[in-house]
């Protein structure tokens, strides 16, 4: 996101992925950092929609099943998505 990270990011980006993660997938993610600003256009990761310049954006960097992701949300589906999570969380057996 322009202007909203961090100048020196301790950690290495993440490789752009392709393709829609799973609804199962981004359950699983472990969120690491989070960012917030105007949005830059990529699609959400929870609704599809894309993350205007107008809308306010969270980027989450996550670890997911090992590997690296970024994932973009507006701020109403980052509430949704941290829900979703609880709610895996609360299910998974002990």
């Amino acid at each position: 996101m322009k202007g909203s990270a961090p100048a020196d990011r301790s950690m290495p980006l993440p490789e752009a992925r392709s393709g829609r993660l799973t609804v199962a997938a981004l359950r699983r993610a472990i969120p690491l950092r989070m960012w917030g600003g105007k949005g830059c256009g990529a699609p959400c990761d929870f609704c599809r929609v894309l993350v205007s310049s107008t809308d306010i954006e969270y980027e989450v960097e996550a670890q997911l099943d090992g590997e690296a992701v970024t994932l973009h949300f507006h701020t109403r589906c980052h509430d949704a998505w941290k829900t979703e999570c609880e709610l895996a969380q609360a299910q998974a057996p002990p």
